[in-house]
């Protein structure tokens, strides 16, 4: 909402572990609660931003009351913090308006989610601003339309918000019971919130026409069918992938870890003199001081095989110290990607078992992922052998020869752009490979071919793909599902395209992140 917050009603202007031993690094989501558009803002997490999260446990220890903000930031800033503005108005926390409401709600609907302590917050104050933004951007359109929340309006709303119900209807004497300090909350957020609320419901209301309805619901119903064969990486022969793995040994030695993350050396050093001095154990120390997310299972990771642990250290040779210990050493501290570790060996480094299946498809993984020419060259060659006797013996007696099961994807339409009103292949394509492909050039040929005919091999991924397509085919339901729910599914899309074109106008510039930086952490120093 703006400063001013008007209510007044006048018409105003798993085949191995990935490991990251790193705090968790996400991007803010907004969760607006109103029908209003998911709005994704990506971030670069720096040590400035730990910071401001520390200020952050501080105002959420008290953030109930307005003293909170002026004992982190000062007086001279005790009447809000402006995070940004939307045209004239300043999206503000300030006690009592709609940004400290939205805090409050969003605080509730987190502080039992499990969610780490600094990302949780970083949700809470990001969400509670986005919505505001909205709500601020909104009532700009309100009273540009002329829409005031009326006495009559207000009181009927009143009676329905069901606040002062009993046994599912209005009851006059709870509301006569009820304080006036909470018929005045009840009555300040219902008036405050009733043109925006008229604004999104009257723009999720918008009927569409028959034609255009039935014009979406004909394309919707309209696919076409396909068949394939998928040639991964797991087709990489055993002997090649041991042979691959022994010149390579190292790599593939396992062991069973626990790791302790701290921001700083000297914090790390101090948990590891505490170990060594029997003041407390590895685990309790996890428990209690680390930062990753292994911290809640005591610091235990699991087993692991080293080239997946290499990454986490800044100087990989540093990672060497792993393989030259034994079940039971405490090893570190070593320098990560910026924080600092320690480690715990649950069992001595073991050399993998180069005739075991499980470890076989473990190198296969990473060599799709690391030495990418080696198996591409192969699965290459393989897909033109296998697209060859598909084209003179057809597709079911080249899979039987090469021990592949064809993979049958029901009529699909051509939903290059992701429409919510068609299928898609991430509903009928069963091993999800042909969405990949559809917004590239192969996938226009796949819908502009002839019925039956056998494409040129395709690269999805790390894999090929030999596919036949199909037949045209109408989806009767789906034609009537679409013709049934348009007005409903349009209208959300209404509303979810009004949030996005206001979050993003020109109109909102967004200080949300440096206001935290260089306000809040500024004045704490």
């Amino acid at each position: 909402m703006s400063a001013n917050d008007n209510t007044n009603g006048k018409k105003p202007e798993d085949e191995a572990k990935a490991l990251s031993f790193e705090k968790a690094k996400k991007n803010a989501v907004a969760a607006d609660g109103k029908k209003e558009a998911t709005l994704k803002t990506k971030r670069k997490i720096s040590v400035g931003w730990v910071l401001g999260m520390i200020i952050l446990i501080l105002i959420a220890v008290s953030f109930v009351m307005a003293p909170a903000i002026e004992a982190v930031v000062g007086k001279k800033t005790s009447n809000g913090i402006v995070f940004g503005t939307y045209g004239k108005e300043q999206i503000k926390y300030a006690y009592g308006n709609y940004f400290y409401d939205e805090v409050q709600n969003y605080a509730d609907k987190y502080k039992s989610s499990g969610t780490d302590q600094t990302q949780m917050l970083y949700q809470i104050w990001k969400s509670a601003y986005d919505s505001t933004v909205l709500f601020t951007a909104i009532n700009q359109l309100a009273a540009k339309a002329g829409i005031i929340a009326a006495d009559e309006v207000v009181n009927r709303a009143v009676i329905n918000s069901g606040t002062y119900n009993k046994d599912g209807k209005f009851d006059v004497a709870t509301y006569q019971k009820a304080s006036a300090e909470s018929k005045a909350k009840v009555l300040k957020s219902i008036r405050r919130s009733l043109p925006y609320q008229i604004v999104v419901s009257d723009t999720g209301s918008v009927l569409s026409s028959t034609a255009e309805a039935k014009y979406i619901s004909d394309m919707a119903s309209k696919g076409r069918t396909f068949r394939y064969l998928n040639l991964s990486p797991s087709l990489y022969p055993d002997t090649l992938a041991a042979q691959y793995a022994l010149e390579n040994k190292q790599l593939f030695y396992s062991m069973d870890l626990s790791v302790i993350s701290t921001q700083t050396q000297d914090e790390a050093k101090a948990l590891y003199d505490s170990i060594k001095k029997g003041e407390t154990t590895f685990e309790d120390a996890a428990t209690k001081s680390s930062l990753d997310s292994f911290a809640k299972n005591g610091g235990a990771v699991g087993k692991v095989f080293y080239y997946a642990v290499v990454p986490n250290f800044k100087n990989a040779d540093d990672a060497l110290a792993l393989l030259g210990a034994k079940s039971g050493d405490i090893i570190g501290p070593f320098e990560a990607n910026g924080s600092y570790s320690l480690y715990k060996l649950n069992s001595t480094p073991a050399e993998a078992d180069y005739a075991d299946s499980a470890t076989l498809s473990v190198v296969k993984a990473y060599m799709a992922s690391n030495e990418s020419s080696i198996i591409d060259t192969y699965l290459s060659d393989l897909a033109a052998k296998v697209s060859a006797q598909a084209k003179q013996d057809g597709l079911d007696a080249a899979a039987e020869t090469a021990n592949l099961k064809v993979v049958d994807v029901a009529a699909t339409p051509y939903n290059a752009g992701g429409s919510a009103y068609m299928n898609s292949f991430s509903n009928t394509d069963p091993n999800g490979m042909l969405a990949s492909v559809l917004t590239t050039d192969t996938g226009k040929q796949m819908y502009s071919a002839e019925a039956d005919t056998l494409l040129d091999p395709i690269k999805s991924g790390t894999s090929y793909l030999v596919l036949e397509v199909g037949k045209d085919a109408v989806d009767s339901n789906m034609a009537g599902y679409i013709s049934m729910f348009y007005n409903y599914y349009s209208g959300s899309q209404n509303q979810q395209d009004l949030s996005q074109a206001l979050y993003t106008s020109d109109l909102h510039k967004d200080n949300f992140l440096t206001t935290f930086l260089n306000v809040i952490i500024g004045k704490s120093k």
